[in-house]
């Protein structure tokens, strides 16, 4: 620690007394810390005196080598720049977001002749009117359906709104109206349109009164069915107005911002309010290795969270922040508009996020109990299997194919948290042998180590025979510091009689009352049960591909548009270059090729 300090001394001659962005830079150039300063020679100063701060702190300084620096002319970049730093280059002991994502809206298309409503992610059309965002691609679905019961908008694509011949069955259970094919008039479908922007601006109760009007009249006039729609209708919009009116009801534009801690671990719930509704919650993992004050947690957390995010007029947040007044500049520096950030005081507020705080608490305490449980095996099974280092990522290897055809290999990912989804990968298989197993698992694993980022722990889902040739590989590129085991069906392949072997080929006993062995069954079912779901996608696109998918310049859309437009694969074989030409998406260029090529075959 006292190198770290010396280090720090050193530098703070070097520095100026202006704000910016200092780096906390190790021996190995790894970059552990990004921070920001009003005034950079005082405030990395204040890291030379080590033993006011925690254990995680001093830690952190004991391994400093030098320290880095970026002028900002005023603390409000500053701010930003740590930010978007941190976001990029993730240092060890900065405050990260475990799970970082983009939000769905929904895409009010304003801009065509017949309006429609779809999830949307990535840029927006200036065009279109969109609202959100939504916690998840679950909140947005659940939205869409409700408004299609309601509101009867076309959900077809545009082409097929052009050469559709008659209603589809959307129509026939009454969620479209089929301007397609001539059943609304577009004066009529504007005030369906009209009525629906209403609902998603707040204004339900208009909605409601206007709606119940339309059914005392179809009543009256003895359109039953018609009223007993518009009855439906009225039920579904009180349902989901009752159930948000009085909490969300004076909140226009928030992000909700709840945080919690247990054990050092923290969750911050995010909740999305337009327009006096709920557009759900989302609980988000923090990574925090030095800060304890939660109000500073916080406020670094929605730093991050909005340098991707749009950001609202309101944020209201569970806990006191520090710097919440510089944070209100730095948005208004980024959005050249003026936003509010509030402390929950307010009965509604506080009470949406006392909701919030019980969410998260319940989401991070289910949390912890999986990573404690899953520590304690990996634990076990470092014991179990005499392995020298811990174990903290796995790797499950299988193979798939039919007869040796539509061959797939891949992997599987695991922690300590759990699977780690967004890291599985799958290879085809190159190798012309592909009924043998053991060239399958060799090439696979051959490919895959030419990535880096290798785990502790390889699993073979097989044999010995399985478990020898991935040997060789390790071997093979010096890799033998990789642990590796393989889990074996046994004599009669039948479940829970499965056998493991070390690297060694000696076989390890697992009773069936003991966790790790269900742990490790676990691992090798999700590895088998991805490698066949790619197998199933490789051999369903093999078996619908036809002399279409060869044409030269076709891709999916226009042999979509093809498809559609000549009803079928003779029709197009026997098309004129005239007829091609008049495909919407098929240029003059394309349509030769396409007529070339069945000319030729």
């Amino acid at each position: 620690m006292q190198q770290g300090i010396n280090n720090i001394k050193k530098t703070v001659n070097t520095l100026p007394n202006s704000s910016g962005v200092y780096k906390m830079i190790s021996v190995t150039n790894e970059i552990l810390y990004i921070g920001k300063a009003k005034n950079l020679a005082k405030r990395v100063s204040s890291y030379a005196n080590p033993l006011r701060f925690n254990n995680r702190l001093q830690k952190m300084i004991s391994l400093i080598d030098k320290i880095e620096y970026i002028s900002t002319p005023d603390e409000t970049k500053a701010l930003l720049l740590e930010a978007s730093l941190i976001k990029e280059i993730k240092p060890k002991f900065n405050i990260l977001l475990k799970d970082d994502k983009t939000y769905p809206n929904i895409e009010f298309r304003l801009g065509h002749k017949w309006p429609q409503i779809k999830k949307h992610r990535g840029k927006k059309n200036d065009k279109h009117c969109y609202y959100g965002p939504f916690a998840s691609a679950y909140h947005v679905n659940v939205t869409l359906d409700t408004l299609q019961k309601i509101f009867a908008l076309r959900t077809c694509s545009d082409y097929e709104l052009l050469n559709r011949k008659r209603p589809c069955v959307q129509f026939q259970i009454q969620r479209c109206s089929a301007p397609c094919t001539g059943e609304i008039s577009a004066d009529a479908y504007q005030e369906i349109v009209s009525n629906l922007q209403s609902y998603m601006n707040g204004k339900n109760s208009n909605l409601i009164n206007s709606l119940i009007k339309e059914m005392n009249t179809a009543s009256k006039e003895l359109n039953y069915e018609r009223a007993a729609n518009f009855r439906d209708k009225i039920r579904s919009l009180e349902k989901t107005y009752h159930a948000f009116k009085n909490l969300y009801k004076n909140i226009e534009e928030s992000d909700i911002f709840s945080i919690v801690c247990i054990n050092n671990h923290i969750a911050v719930e995010v909740t999305f309010c337009r327009n006096g509704q709920n557009f759900g919650s989302n609980t988000n993992y923090v990574e925090n290795k030095i800060e304890e004050d939660l109000g500073i947690i916080l406020q670094k957390f929605i730093l991050q969270f909005y340098t991707t995010q749009n950001i609202p007029k309101k944020i209201i947040v569970s806990h006191n922040m520090p710097e919440k007044k510089l944070l209100e500049r730095a948005f208004f520096t980024k959005t050249k508009s003026t936003i509010e950030i509030l402390l929950a005081t307010k009965a509604d507020t506080k009470l949406i996020v006392k909701e919030a705080i019980k969410t998260a608490e319940k989401n991070l305490a289910k949390k912890i109990s999986e990573m404690s449980k899953t520590k304690s095996l990996l634990d076990n099974l470092k014991i179990k299997f005499n392995f020298i280092n811990n174990i903290n990522n796995i790797e499950v290897y299988d193979n798939s194919h039919f007869s040796g055809k539509e061959a797939v290999g891949s992997y599987i990912v695991a922690n300590k948290e759990g699977f780690v989804k967004d890291k599985y990968r799958k290879f085809n298989i190159k190798s012309s042998n592909t009924q043998d197993d053991y060239s399958m698992i060799q090439e696979v694993l051959t490919r895959r180590i030419k990535h880096g980022d290798l785990p502790d722990l390889i699993i073979i889902d097989g044999g010995k025979g399985q478990l020898s040739k991935a040997r060789e590989v390790l071997e093979k590129m010096n890799l033998l510091n990789i642990n590796l085991i393989s889990i074996s069906k046994g004599k009669k392949r039948n479940a829970e009689n499965e056998r493991f072997y070390c690297v060694n080929g000696r076989e390890i006993f697992l009773k069936k009352n003991n966790p790790l062995f269900y742990y490790l069954l676990r691992l090798r079912d999700e590895a088998h049960r991805y490698a066949i779901n790619n197998h199933k996608i490789v051999r369903k696109k093999n078996l619908f591909t036809s002399e279409i998918d060869m044409i030269p310049n076709v891709g999916a859309k226009r042999k979509k548009n093809l498809l559609l437009y000549f009803k079928s694969l003779e029709e197009l074989k026997n098309a004129t270059l005239e007829k091609l030409c008049k495909v919407p998406g098929i240029s003059k260029e394309t349509a030769i090729d396409i007529y070339n090529f069945f000319d030729k075959n």
